[in-house]
Protein backbone atom coordinates (compact mmCIF):
# COMPACT_ATOMS: atom_id res chain seq x y z
CA UNK A 1 0.00 0.00 0.00
CA UNK A 2 1.41 3.40 -0.92
CA UNK A 3 1.34 6.59 1.12
CA UNK A 4 -1.26 8.16 -1.16
CA UNK A 5 -3.59 5.20 -0.84
CA UNK A 6 -3.10 5.15 2.89
CA UNK A 7 -3.87 8.89 3.16
CA UNK A 8 -7.03 8.41 1.12
CA UNK A 9 -8.07 5.47 3.26
CA UNK A 10 -7.49 7.45 6.44
CA UNK A 11 -9.51 10.43 5.15
CA UNK A 12 -12.31 8.14 4.08
CA UNK A 13 -12.38 6.50 7.49
CA UNK A 14 -12.25 9.88 9.23
CA UNK A 15 -15.10 11.20 7.12
CA UNK A 16 -17.17 8.10 7.89
CA UNK A 17 -16.56 8.65 11.57
CA UNK A 18 -17.68 12.25 11.33
CA UNK A 19 -20.77 11.36 9.31
CA UNK A 20 -21.73 8.42 11.51
CA UNK A 21 -21.83 10.60 14.56
CA UNK A 22 -25.35 12.08 14.82
CA UNK A 23 -24.27 15.09 16.64
CA UNK A 24 -21.13 16.26 18.19
CA UNK A 25 -21.03 15.37 21.77
CA UNK A 26 -20.17 18.04 24.20
CA UNK A 27 -17.52 15.85 25.82
CA UNK A 28 -15.55 15.29 22.63
CA UNK A 29 -14.38 18.36 20.84
CA UNK A 30 -14.77 18.44 17.11
CA UNK A 31 -11.62 17.57 15.27
CA UNK A 32 -10.33 20.13 12.91
CA UNK A 33 -8.50 19.63 9.66
CA UNK A 34 -5.23 20.41 11.41
CA UNK A 35 -5.74 17.69 14.01
CA UNK A 36 -6.80 15.24 11.33
CA UNK A 37 -3.74 16.13 9.27
CA UNK A 38 -1.57 15.59 12.35
CA UNK A 39 -3.15 12.18 12.86
CA UNK A 40 -2.58 11.38 9.18
CA UNK A 41 1.04 12.41 9.53
CA UNK A 42 1.39 10.26 12.64
CA UNK A 43 -0.18 7.26 10.89
CA UNK A 44 2.02 7.84 7.85
CA UNK A 45 5.10 7.90 10.08
CA UNK A 46 3.93 4.69 11.74
CA UNK A 47 3.37 3.12 8.31
CA UNK A 48 6.88 4.10 7.24
CA UNK A 49 8.27 2.57 10.43
CA UNK A 50 6.27 -0.60 9.79
CA UNK A 51 7.53 -0.76 6.19
CA UNK A 52 11.11 -0.29 7.40
CA UNK A 53 10.61 -3.01 10.00
CA UNK A 54 9.12 -5.26 7.33
CA UNK A 55 12.09 -4.61 5.04
CA UNK A 56 14.50 -5.27 7.92
CA UNK A 57 12.67 -8.50 8.72
CA UNK A 58 12.80 -9.56 5.05
CA UNK A 59 16.54 -8.89 5.02
CA UNK A 60 16.92 -10.96 8.18
CA UNK A 61 14.88 -13.77 6.63
CA UNK A 62 17.10 -13.69 3.53
CA UNK A 63 20.20 -13.67 5.75
CA UNK A 64 18.86 -16.60 7.79
CA UNK A 65 18.01 -18.51 4.60
CA UNK A 66 21.59 -17.97 3.39
CA UNK A 67 22.95 -19.13 6.74
CA UNK A 68 20.68 -22.18 6.61
CA UNK A 69 21.94 -22.95 3.10
CA UNK A 70 25.55 -22.64 4.31
CA UNK A 71 24.77 -24.91 7.28
CA UNK A 72 23.23 -27.49 4.96
CA UNK A 73 26.29 -27.36 2.70
CA UNK A 74 28.53 -27.73 5.74
CA UNK A 75 26.42 -30.64 6.94
CA UNK A 76 26.81 -32.40 3.58
CA UNK A 77 30.55 -31.71 3.63
CA UNK A 78 30.76 -33.02 7.18
CA UNK A 79 28.94 -36.23 6.20
CA UNK A 80 31.33 -36.71 3.27
CA UNK A 81 34.32 -36.14 5.55
CA UNK A 82 32.89 -38.60 8.06
CA UNK A 83 32.54 -41.25 5.32
CA UNK A 84 36.09 -40.57 4.15
CA UNK A 85 37.30 -40.83 7.74
CA UNK A 86 35.57 -44.19 8.16
CA UNK A 87 37.12 -45.44 4.91
CA UNK A 88 40.56 -44.22 6.00
CA UNK A 89 40.12 -45.86 9.40
CA UNK A 90 39.27 -49.13 7.64
CA UNK A 91 42.36 -48.85 5.42
CA UNK A 92 44.47 -47.95 8.46
CA UNK A 93 43.18 -51.01 10.29
CA UNK A 94 44.08 -53.22 7.32
CA UNK A 95 47.54 -51.63 7.10
CA UNK A 96 48.05 -52.07 10.84
CA UNK A 97 47.19 -55.75 10.53
CA UNK A 98 49.59 -56.08 7.60
CA UNK A 99 52.35 -54.33 9.55
CA UNK A 100 51.79 -56.72 12.47
CA UNK A 101 52.03 -59.71 10.12
CA UNK A 102 55.17 -58.36 8.47
CA UNK A 103 56.68 -57.61 11.88
CA UNK A 104 56.00 -61.20 12.96
CA UNK A 105 57.58 -62.52 9.76
CA UNK A 106 60.58 -60.23 10.24
CA UNK A 107 61.03 -61.42 13.81
CA UNK A 108 60.90 -65.03 12.64
CA UNK A 109 63.36 -64.32 9.84
CA UNK A 110 65.71 -62.52 12.24
CA UNK A 111 65.58 -65.53 14.55
CA UNK A 112 66.41 -67.87 11.67
CA UNK A 113 69.25 -65.60 10.54
CA UNK A 114 70.64 -65.46 14.07
CA UNK A 115 70.58 -69.26 14.30
CA UNK A 116 72.28 -69.57 10.90
CA UNK A 117 74.87 -66.96 11.86
CA UNK A 118 75.64 -68.87 15.05
CA UNK A 119 75.95 -72.10 13.07
CA UNK A 120 78.28 -70.42 10.56
CA UNK A 121 80.40 -69.01 13.39
CA UNK A 122 80.53 -72.43 15.03
CA UNK A 123 81.57 -74.09 11.75
CA UNK A 124 84.12 -71.35 11.07
CA UNK A 125 85.61 -71.81 14.56
CA UNK A 126 85.77 -75.59 14.00
CA UNK A 127 87.55 -75.00 10.69
CA UNK A 128 90.03 -72.66 12.40
CA UNK A 129 90.57 -75.21 15.16
CA UNK A 130 91.17 -77.97 12.65
CA UNK A 131 93.54 -75.81 10.63
CA UNK A 132 95.52 -74.87 13.73
CA UNK A 133 95.74 -78.41 15.12
CA UNK A 134 98.70 -80.58 14.07
CA UNK A 135 97.84 -83.08 11.40
CA UNK A 136 98.19 -86.67 12.49
CA UNK A 137 100.59 -88.71 10.45
CA UNK A 138 99.10 -92.00 9.41
CA UNK A 139 100.98 -95.12 10.23
CA UNK A 140 102.20 -97.15 7.35
CA UNK A 141 100.56 -100.29 8.63
CA UNK A 142 97.20 -98.53 8.73
CA UNK A 143 97.60 -97.49 5.14
CA UNK A 144 98.43 -100.96 3.97
CA UNK A 145 95.44 -102.37 5.72
CA UNK A 146 93.17 -99.98 3.89
CA UNK A 147 94.49 -100.84 0.47
CA UNK A 148 93.04 -103.91 -1.16
CA UNK A 149 95.32 -106.22 -3.06
CA UNK A 150 93.69 -105.76 -6.42
CA UNK A 151 94.69 -102.56 -8.19
CA UNK A 152 91.77 -100.43 -9.35
CA UNK A 153 91.00 -96.77 -9.88
CA UNK A 154 89.21 -96.69 -6.53
CA UNK A 155 92.19 -98.22 -4.82
CA UNK A 156 94.50 -95.71 -6.52
CA UNK A 157 92.36 -92.78 -5.34
CA UNK A 158 92.19 -94.16 -1.82
CA UNK A 159 95.93 -94.64 -1.75
CA UNK A 160 96.43 -91.09 -2.95
CA UNK A 161 94.09 -89.78 -0.29
CA UNK A 162 95.77 -91.86 2.38
CA UNK A 163 99.16 -90.41 1.45
CA UNK A 164 97.91 -86.84 1.31
CA UNK A 165 99.55 -84.54 3.78
CA UNK A 166 97.79 -81.31 4.52
CA UNK A 167 99.75 -78.08 4.04
CA UNK A 168 101.04 -76.14 7.00
CA UNK A 169 98.30 -74.50 9.00
CA UNK A 170 97.21 -71.08 7.87
CA UNK A 171 97.59 -68.05 10.09
CA UNK A 172 94.91 -67.57 12.73
CA UNK A 173 93.61 -64.42 11.12
CA UNK A 174 92.04 -64.97 7.71
CA UNK A 175 90.99 -62.13 5.50
CA UNK A 176 87.79 -62.15 3.48
CA UNK A 177 89.78 -62.58 0.27
CA UNK A 178 91.56 -65.66 1.74
CA UNK A 179 88.22 -67.23 2.60
CA UNK A 180 86.72 -66.29 -0.71
CA UNK A 181 83.80 -64.31 0.61
CA UNK A 182 82.67 -61.11 -1.05
CA UNK A 183 84.44 -61.88 -4.34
Amino acid sequence: MTKGNLNDLIRTEANKEVESQPSPSPKRPKETNATLQAKINDLTAELEKTEKNQQTLQEKVISLEEELKEHLELSVSLQQLQQQTEQLESVLSEKTTLVAQLSSQLSKTETELTEKKQLIEKLYNQIKTLENSPTPTPESSAITKLLPKKPSLYNFEMATLARYIAPNPTPTELTDSDIGWFD
